[in-house]
């Protein structure tokens, strides 16, 4: 699933691949050079007109541009959003 995400410090937009997501976080592939720690916020689409923006950090890296990725803060709506779009790629994927 395409995504896009600012980097907190810089305000740099950069854009990336999620590969696996779940309540707590997702696992993102992308180019853009990010440190354990660092801070963004993630642009998850959620539908064609939807979007849900989320803070979060960056737990763990990769040399093969893999990024893990844990949500810092979900309010109610977010959280049933993204509950909602986890279970359809799991009924998706199933």
């Amino acid at each position: 699933m395409p995504v896009t995400f600012t980097v907190a410090h810089s305000g740099r937009m950069c854009a990336g691949m999620v590969d696996n997501i779940s309540l707590g976080g997702v696992l993102l592939l992308t180019d853009e050079q990010l440190a354990h720690g660092d801070r963004i916020i993630i642009h998850i689409p959620i539908t064609v007109d939807m979007t849900v923006t989320l803070e979060a950090a960056i737990v763990r890296t990769s040399s093969l541009g893999e990024v893990g990725v844990a949500f810092m803060s979900l309010d109610d709506e977010a959280m049933q959003r993204l509950a909602e779009l986890v279970d359809a790629r799991a009924k998706h994927d199933a």
